[in-house]
């Protein structure tokens, strides 16, 4: 029976570690089945165009970073990254791959998963055209690799240095880099050979060699080759201009909205367009570009076309048609109000050509007036044709032609402060309003001005919006409710520590108001700033002050104003005194919780007087 009881017992302990081993396999079954449902409604959210909803589901569902086990913290890494790519974020890219590189470094991390993610932050630093910290990251990668960077990486990483080269325009180096990786690669396969061999071609078109590069481009069943390949014959002239934009537009009708391929052809057929001296297609598709993100157009790219995708490029367009269509009617230049009339007369009926003439008398009017009443029409037709106000902001906030923001008219920067706000651009937003005095005609003056304060601010211009903010006081009476609004905008100040300036505005708000409890406050948040400053004995005084209730009672701002006096006294050294309020506290306090406080506060002084 000893005998039976023994082997049943060694049979247990010989199954324990297999059941444990399975059930350690049914725990990771489970985890990749809901990760992969998790994975299917994020694509999900992709295909119905609510990528930034998809990325807030990977935020909100994706496990926290574990250091014994990081491998499924990893799979919804990659998938945030390649979200984040897919939305043209390559800011976010970097300063996400910055943020968990101590995770990646990880040995747990395989040395292929962490590659990936380098990789990925390096293509977004060419995106972000940040060519120099590119290339140092790359070359570190390159210098310190070890034998576990599998070849095909270590390929890639040296493909991208050609192309850094390539969209500098760098041809010596390019060609030096090209040498040696033909040297150690010869002819690669797969999709490393098609990225190989369309760098080849780039090189070959910037050095004029388009047989050569074209040759090479009929190899790759790409896009992207096809796209150069027409620019290539553009520029040999191999190709008419015009059967080269029937090419690209063939293309453009047969591409889905979203796919990234979509701008290459609209920039071949913007290209071939302005060869073709059809301005009007050259417009429509320089108007489509501008406002996206110009992700597929490598500054190599840019180069063999030869065309700038910016506001100038726009604006210089607008230009040559409206003066076109000015010489056929026999238009004078500086008879800006025929100009005008022109343009009011094609306001429906051509819109494209009214646009032009605008943009002509926009920028180069006589009269103030007769820019500014161009300009407004400019942007109504750029409304009427469903055009992004991306288009509008380009135009008016980038571009060489305006060289002061305050030859815009009022009614298109109103406009455009709230798109910049809208799209979190605050610097932008202030340099359109920083000598915008006027409000907007639904908006009171009080109301525009603490906007405007704000948002100068927020910029970092603290002294320009300080002194928005002393201008108003300087007016007309300030109500209670208005005061109340008013300070919140100066707590902004305090908060970036611009103590002093906070200072001189609750000062001067004093001055202003007649009302007891706001007096109260400002005491307190005036004695909040000299604490800031460490002037703890100013600010001990002030914080006393402010807690007097006018119905002479221990109110709940008795207690916090009290309290703060408390720890400006301990900060200045007077410890008797701190302690005397602590104390005072410590008896007509009912919260157990401050009493846990302040008994840590006296405990505090103690420590202090004894060493």
């Amino acid at each position: 029976m000893k005998s039976i009881k023994l082997f049943f017992f060694m049979f247990l302990l010989f199954l324990q570690p297999l059941l444990a081993e399975e059930s350690q396999d049914v725990l990771e079954d489970k985890t990749q089945e809901k990760r992969l449902k998790h994975f299917e409604n994020i694509d999900e959210l992709v295909s119905l165009r609510a990528p930034g909803l998809a990325l807030n589901y990977i935020r909100r569902e994706q496990p926290e970073y574990n250091k014994e086990a990081p491998l499924s913290w990893l799979y919804w890494e990659q998938k945030r990254v390649s979200l984040l790519k897919y939305m043209h974020l390559w800011k976010a890219i970097d300063a996400r791959v910055n943020q968990q590189s101590k995770n990646l470094a990880s040995f747990k991390v395989a040395t292929a998963d962490r590659n990936w993610f380098l990789t990925e932050q390096l293509r977004a630093l060419i995106e972000l055209k940040q060519y120099q910290l590119a290339l140092s990251k790359t070359r570190q990668l390159l210098w310190n690799a070890s034998s576990l960077v599998r070849t095909n990486t270590y390929a890639a990483w040296r493909r991208i240095i050609i192309q850094i080269y390539l969209n500098q325009s760098n041809t010596k180096d390019a060609q030096i880099a090209m040498r040696r990786y033909q040297q150690d690669y010869g002819e690669l396969q797969n999709e490393d050979g098609v990225s190989w061999l369309q760098l080849q071609a780039e090189l070959l078109i910037q050095l004029k060699q388009y047989k050569e590069a074209i040759l090479l481009l009929k190899q790759i069943d790409k896009p992207e080759a096809q796209a150069l390949a027409l620019l290539a014959k553009i520029n040999a002239k191999m190709i008419s201009p015009l059967n080269a934009l029937d090419s690209a537009q063939l293309v453009l009708a047969s591409i889905s909205e979203d796919e990234i391929r979509k701008s290459l052809f609209q920039y071949v057929a913007l290209v071939a367009a302005l060869a073709a001296d059809e301005i009007d297609q050259a417009i429509i598709m320089l108007e489509v570009l501008l406002p996206q993100q110009q992700s597929g157009l490598s500054d190599s790219l840019i180069r063999i076309g030869g065309i700038n995708i910016n506001a100038d490029s726009l604006w210089e367009l607008y230009f040559k048609k409206g003066n076109l269509v000015a010489n056929k009617k026999g238009l004078l230049k500086g008879d800006d109000v025929s100009w005008y009339a022109l343009g009011s007369n094609l306001f429906q009926s051509d819109p494209l050509t009214a646009k032009s003439l605008f943009a002509v008398l926009s920028i180069k009017a006589g009269q103030k007036k007769h820019r500014e009443l161009s300009m407004k029409q400019l942007v109504k037709l750029i409304d009427i044709n469903q055009q992004p106000l991306t288009l509008v902001n380009h135009l008016f906030t980038q571009s060489e032609y305006i060289s002061n923001i305050s030859d815009v008219v009022p009614e298109v920067r109103y406009r455009l402060i709230d798109f910049n706000l809208s799209r979190s651009n605050v610097k932008a937003a202030a340099a359109l309003m920083s000598d915008l005095k006027q409000p907007p005609e639904d908006q009171p003056q009080f109301d525009w001005s603490l906007r405007r304060a704000r948002v100068l601010i927020l910029s970092g211009s603290f002294k320009q919006g300080a002194n928005v903010l002393s201008e108003m006081l300087s007016h007309d009476e300030i109500e209670s409710f208005q005061a109340e609004k008013y300070l919140q905008v100066v707590f902004d100040l305090q908060a970036v520590e611009q103590h002093q300036i906070s200072l001189d505005l609750f000062n001067q708000l004093q001055k202003r108001v007649d009302d007891v409890r706001l007096n109260r406050e400002l005491m307190f948040w005036k004695a909040e700033s000299y604490h800031g400053l460490k002037q703890y004995d100013q600010a001990a005084f002030l914080f006393l002050k402010s807690a007097r209730s006018p119905d002479n009672i221990y109110d709940p701002w008795y207690h916090t104003a009290t309290f703060r006096a408390a720890e400006s006294l301990f900060e200045a050294g007077l410890y008797e005194d701190a302690k005397q309020r602590y104390l005072h506290l410590l008896k007509i306090t009912q919260n157990a919780a401050r009493k846990a406080v302040i008994g840590q506060r006296l405990q505090a002084i103690q420590l202090q007087r004894q060493s």
